[in-house]
């Protein structure tokens, strides 16, 4: 095995979690080893419970994502009548359903 592995990332980060594993788990007196564990857990759900929100936020854009696209695929095109041009009214109507001109005065 190459030296250039044994400085790496992984290597640390691995190295450090078995140490704390190790001083977690490994003590003569069994009260001192369960108030260690104690901790631990402590620690590990504090970190949960901060980042819990940030966790429900992307479950919740992931299912709005979801459900738009499924409605979106739902759709048919050919009724809605939001991209039909009215034939009557080139520019568009009015309030009062009028047809308007080129510079938006009701025509009558």
């Amino acid at each position: 095995m190459s030296t250039a592995a044994k400085y790496s990332i992984a290597f640390r980060i691995g190295r450090a979690l078995g140490g704390v594993a190790r001083f977690c788990m490994h003590d003569v007196n069994p009260k001192v080893r369960w108030v260690k564990r104690t901790v631990l857990a402590m620690v590990i759900a504090f970190i949960l419970a901060s980042s819990i929100s940030w966790l429900m936020s992307v479950l919740l854009t992931v299912v709005s994502l979801t459900l738009g696209l499924c409605a979106l695929s739902k759709v048919d095109l050919g009724k809605v009548e939001l991209f039909s041009e009215d034939e009557a009214a080139p520019y568009g109507r009015d309030v009062f359903e009028r047809p308007l001109d080129s510079y938006g005065r009701s025509v009558k």
